[in-house]
C-alpha cells in the first residue's frame, strides 16, 4: 500500500514540477494541444499509473501484451502524424515565401487578376461593339 501512495506522490510532484518549468521557460505547448490530443495523453497516463499501480492487471489478461502494443503502435502514430503535419506546416510555408520572394502572387490574387483580366476584355469586346453601331 505504500508504494502506491509512494508512486502516486512522485508523479503529482513530477507533473508539477514539469508544468512549473514549463510555464516558466515560455512554452505554451498544453495549450496549444487540442482536445482529442489532451484526451489522448490523458488516457495514456492513466492506463500507465493503473499499471504502475496494479501489476494484476496484466496477470488478469485485461492489459496484456497485445493491449500494451496496440497502444504503444497508437501513440507512435499519432505522434508520427503530429511530426508529418508539422514538417507538412513548415514545408508550405518555406515554398510560399519562397513564392512571394521570387515576386509570384498568391493563389487569390491571381484569381482576381484573371477574373479581372476577363472583365476588362468582355468589356472592351461590348465597347467595340457599341462603338461600330454607333458609326455606322
Amino acid at each position: 500500500m505504500q508504494k502506491k501512495i509512494v508512486i502516486l506522490l512522485s508523479c503529482a510532484l513530477a507533473a508539477g514540477l514539469f508544468l512549473r518549468r514549463s510555464t516558466r521557460a515560455g512554452r505554451p505547448w498544453l495549450r496549444q494541444l487540442q482536445g482529442w490530443q489532451k484526451l489522448c495523453g490523458v488516457i495514456a497516463l492513466l492506463l500507465a499509473l493503473l499499471i504502475l499501480l496494479n501489476p494484476d492487471f496484466l496477470l488478469l489478461g485485461l492489459l496484456g501484451d497485445t493491449t500494451f502494443f496496440d497502444i504503444l503502435v497508437l501513440a507512435l502514430s499519432v505522434q508520427m502524424f503530429t511530426y508529418s503535419q508539422w514538417a507538412w506546416r513548415w514545408l508550405r510555408h518555406g515554398v510560399i515565401r519562397s513564392w512571394r520572394w521570387l515576386g509570384i502572387p498568391s493563389f487569390c490574387f491571381r484569381y482576381q487578376i484573371y477574373l479581372s483580366a476577363a472583365a476588362i476584355e468582355s468589356m472592351i469586346s461590348h465597347a467595340q461593339k457599341w462603338m461600330d453601331q454607333i458609326s455606322s
